[in-house]
Parts: structure tokens; sequence; C-alpha cells
């Protein structure tokens, strides 16, 4: 009987790093008094929802988040300011948390069977893996605004489905201009990361 693949202690010890960073980041004061729209502070959780994706693959990157949301259920203050029990899970910014895992898919499919193909290639100078890592990313966060959308509409908040593309449109022109920035960082800090042949072999 073939053995179940394990996890190397090196992604488990990051994945753990990347849940305490993850929990800093949704609680950085001068950020978290910054709202753009109502129960929605800025945070720097996006670029570590990202690094997971990225430096963990799409297991261990899953299981990184999946284990966030479990400390979240059991009310470790883990979301943006020092949020954590049952109903964040059922509240206004439910769809958001729940989005983000579509970030981590896309970027963690791509990190575990195309990065060590990519990561050296450039074109006209510039290394590939940027721009198609944060472009994924990109597609990552617009599906997290679409749940985002339909988590304010089902959890009665007063909306009906027929706003859904005006809240759709509203936090794309809110949020995305910040999390794009977000996801560069992570695209040129995985990139560092992967960048020589020994790196490559610790994170594969």
């Amino acid at each position: 009987m073939k053995p179940l693949n394990h996890i190397p202690v090196y992604r488990l010890t990051l994945g753990a790093l990347y849940i305490a960073l993850f929990a800093l980041a949704g609680n950085v004061p001068f950020l978290s008094a910054i709202y753009i729209i109502p129960n929605v502070p800025l945070t720097l959780q996006t670029f570590i929802i990202a690094m997971m994706g990225l430096t963990l693959g799409l297991r261990s990157g899953l299981i990184s988040y999946i284990s966030l949301l479990v400390l979240t259920f059991c009310g470790l203050p883990m979301m943006s300011g020092g949020r954590g029990g049952p109903a964040v899970f059922v509240g206004p910014t439910c769809g958001y948390i729940y989005g983000w895992v579509f970030v981590i898919i896309l970027l963690g499919l791509y990190s575990s069977f195309f990065i060590k193909k990519i990561i050296t290639k450039k074109v006209w100078g510039m290394p590939i893996h940027v721009p198609i890592s944060f472009l994924l990313g990109i597609v990552g966060m617009l599906l997290d605004y679409a749940c985002g959308s339909l988590g304010l509409i089902l959890s009665g908040s007063g909306k009906t489905m027929s706003a859904f593309s005006a809240l759709l449109l509203s936090n794309t022109v809110a949020f995305l201009p910040g999390d794009a920035i977000k996801l560069l960082l992570a695209s040129l800090l995985s990139l560092s990361l992967f960048a020589t042949p020994v790196q490559r072999h610790i994170f594969n």
C-alpha cells in the first residue's frame, strides 16, 4: 500500500507562522482605524493569504487556512478588529472570509504545478512569474469580492440580489487598488524566495 504523502516540517512551521502573522496583520493600529466601507477596515491579511498560496502550495496552503478558520471559530481573535467566534462566519463580512479560499486555490495550484518551470523564465528581462502570479491573485480577489457582496446580501443587511452588481463594483473600486499593491508585494517576495535552485528545492 502506498504511504500517504507527508507534509514537510518547514511547511508546517511556515504555515503556523502565517497564521500568527495573519492575526497580527488584521490588527495593525494605524490601518485598522481606516474604514473604506462600514465594518471593513484596511488590513494586511490579503498579503498573508497570497503568501500562503505562493509559498505553501495548494495542499499546505488550504490546510493552513482551514486551521486559521478553526482557530477563529473557537474564539481566537484572528480576524480584523480582534474578532473571533462563530458569529464571524455569519456576519455581514463573512463572504470575504470564505472568498479568500479562491486566492489560495489559484495561487496554490500555480505554486504546486507551475512555479518551478516558470520562476526562471523572463520576457524582456522581466521574470514572468511576477505578472502571472499577480494576475492570478487579482482573479482570486475579484472572486473574493463577489463572495463578499453575496455575503452582504444574505446576512440580512437589507440588500437584495438586484444590488449584487452595484455591491461588486463598489467593492472592486474600494479595495482593488490596495489589494493589488499587497498582491504585487507577495509576487515580488515569492520571486526572491524561489530565486536560486537551493531555495526552489526547499520550497518544493
